[in-house]
């Protein structure tokens, strides 16, 4: 059994999905949005060992980058979430830069599909992008997609359809959330 926290809810169905996915395996996956990186880092520990009693084996922690570097957010949530926790072995931190919206942006046929947007372009460089939830409601609002784009019903859907393989060529923090769930693909959880 799995287990992902994530700063909001659509930021863990997305990571749900795209793990499944990833591991192309039958899972369990619980899911927990914290309304914020406040909330996530104040209450993640507790969860997880919560968690833990329930028999979870594997932790997904998602925390975006937010302008800083993917490697001090690594740092902040293995200080402030894992550490506390007790668990170290068991967790994948995924840290998309800026938000998690660079990842779906970077498949332009996923939102394309989705989104009803046949003349969304994408970015070539999404994670340059310093807002890309903002960027992209921008983009679609622009294309006069209806009905207008709300991260909460769309996300989860584009990443039922996200071309993995262009996500790892335009996104490092991509890459790296995904060969850290290859490793659990190598060696499942008991």
């Amino acid at each position: 059994m799995y287990a992902i926290l994530a700063e909001h809810a659509s930021d863990a169905d997305v990571l749900a999905s795209i793990t499944r996915r990833r591991l192309a395996a039958p899972i369990t996956i619980k899911k927990k949005g914290y309304d914020g990186c406040g909330n996530l880092r104040a209450k993640g520990a507790r969860d997880i060992r919560a968690w833990i009693n329930a028999g979870v084996l594997r932790f997904i922690i998602c925390h975006d980058a937010d302008g800083r570097s993917p490697e001090s957010i690594r740092e902040l949530v293995a200080r402030e979430i894992i550490k506390p926790a007790g668990v170290s072995e068991s967790c994948c931190i995924a840290v998309p830069v800026q938000e998690i919206e660079s990842w779906l942006i970077a498949d332009e046929t996923a939102i394309q599909s989705i989104a009803n947007a046949p003349g969304f372009k994408g970015h070539g460089h999404p994670e340059s992008l310093a807002q890309p939830k903002e960027w992209l409601k921008a983009q679609l609002r622009a294309a006069k997609v209806q009905p207008r784009y709300v991260p909460d019903l769309v996300n989860e859907r584009v990443a039922g359809v996200l071309r993995l393989d262009v996500l790892e060529r335009k996104c490092p923090s991509f890459r790296n959330f995904v060969a850290q769930l290859d490793r659990w693909r190598q060696s499942p959880a008991s």
